[in-house]
């Protein structure tokens, strides 16, 4: 549909079939009321959910689409100078992002940006068929994808063969196992968060930084900065509380812009 539809049209469609069928309606319920955003979203619960469903379906819509050069030219990458530098100077680098503005073409465009070589790590979708699509719909500008449990293999890999890289990891989503959990506090909320980042660093030494993806007004406008100078503490103990404390600032400013509708509080502390 996304190929053939203009996207304006596209855009105005996927937004109407979200929200007529209450697109998660009960879980950005849930999430908005479990946390501290909505004291100050004065507007109320139904104008949030409709400004959350129109923005999940301005990243559906981008996501799938195909992207011309001109827009290509309104994603706009600052920093990435200084990626690099962190990047040589400790053999690869950790680049933390979330499911704030949108982190698909965020993550995917990068590699247009950087000589280095960069990974995402990802979980494989159960459907085949899908995670397949989207395998290449995202590698197809260079962004080399490899699975959860495959990272640390692929990291030994590049160092034998003195390769620095930036390791991209998506780190705000519901850790799977209670063996893999770091607990800080989150827009009011005792959260778990993946202690994945951390591992890695502890283990190889590289440097941090954060993808702050700042939304623009017009579809495919964004504004990336990378941010290298994040508190990690000397054996990265300030980790998680840097990025969970930078990610909430930036919902603070607009919580529209956050994927409010998966389920980041399954844990209790």
């Amino acid at each position: 549909m996304f190929q053939v539809i203009p996207v304006p049209v596209s855009l105005l469609a996927t937004n109407f079939i979200l929200f007529v069928a209450c697109y998660r309606k009960q879980v950005i319920n849930k999430n908005f009321n479990n946390t501290i955003v909505n004291k100050y979203y004065n507007s109320g619960f139904i104008s949030f959910y409709k400004s959350n469903i129109r923005f999940i379906a301005r990243v559906v819509v981008e996501s799938l689409s195909y992207i011309s050069a001109k827009e290509q030219e309104r994603l706009l990458f600052s920093n990435v100078n200084e990626l690099e530098s962190q990047c040589k100077e400790s053999n690869g680098i950790i680049l933390l992002a979330s499911h704030y503005g949108n982190w698909e073409l965020a993550c995917t465009m990068l590699p247009k940006h950087t000589s280095l070589p960069c990974y995402g790590v990802y979980k494989p979708l159960k459907n085949k068929v899908v995670d397949q699509y989207m395998f290449d719909k995202r590698s197809k500008n260079g962004l080399q994808l490899i699975p959860m449990n495959k990272i640390g293999r692929t990291i030994l890999e590049n160092k034998n063969k003195e390769i620095a890289a930036v390791y991209i990891l998506i780190a705000d989503q519901n850790p799977n196992s209670k063996n893999s959990i770091v607990w800080t506090q989150f827009l009011g909320v005792k959260t778990a968060f993946f202690n994945g980042p951390l591992k890695l660093f502890q283990k190889y030494g590289f440097n941090v930084a954060y993808m702050e993806v700042q939304v623009g007004n017009d579809l495919f406008e964004y504004k990336i900065n990378i941010k290298t100078d994040l508190d990690v503490g000397e054996n990265g103990e300030s980790l998680v509380d840097s990025y969970s404390m930078i990610l909430e600032s930036q919902i603070q400013k607009a919580p529209q812009y956050w994927l409010w509708s998966h389920k980041r509080w399954k844990r209790t502390f």
